[in-house]
């Protein structure tokens, strides 16, 4: 039943104003990211296109742009090689990952 709550707590969050909207190729990208971020593990574009076997590189490059546009990501470039450029997250990203971890926690109850 926590995970059925938890699915409910979600759509209600996806219906805030404000809430990120993502397609689920940009969600699944977003999760896996936040995986090797917490990681510690920097990632560059390049390295990010093939972190998804089941997904062509230019679609994830596509996803990554609209992840930029939508605040989500953004890409610093290498201090050294300016031709790599890092996926990071922004506030905005942390601020979605604490709202569904808080829908976890209340799912939980």
């Amino acid at each position: 039943m926590s995970y059925q709550r938890f699915l409910s707590l979600v759509e209600a969050l996806r219906q805030t104003p404000g809430f990120p909207v993502m397609d689920a190729v940009e969600e699944r990208m977003l999760n896996a990211m936040a995986v090797a971020w917490h990681a510690g593990k920097r990632i560059t574009v390049m390295e990010a296109m093939h972190m998804f076997p089941s997904i062509s590189p230019s679609t994830v490059h596509r996803r990554l742009k609209t992840l930029r546009l939508k605040g989500l990501i953004e890409l610093d470039p290498d201090l050294v090689d300016s031709r790599i450029k890092y996926v990071q997250a922004t506030s905005q990203t942390e601020d979605y990952f604490s709202r569904m971890g808080r829908c976890m926690l209340e799912a939980q109850r």
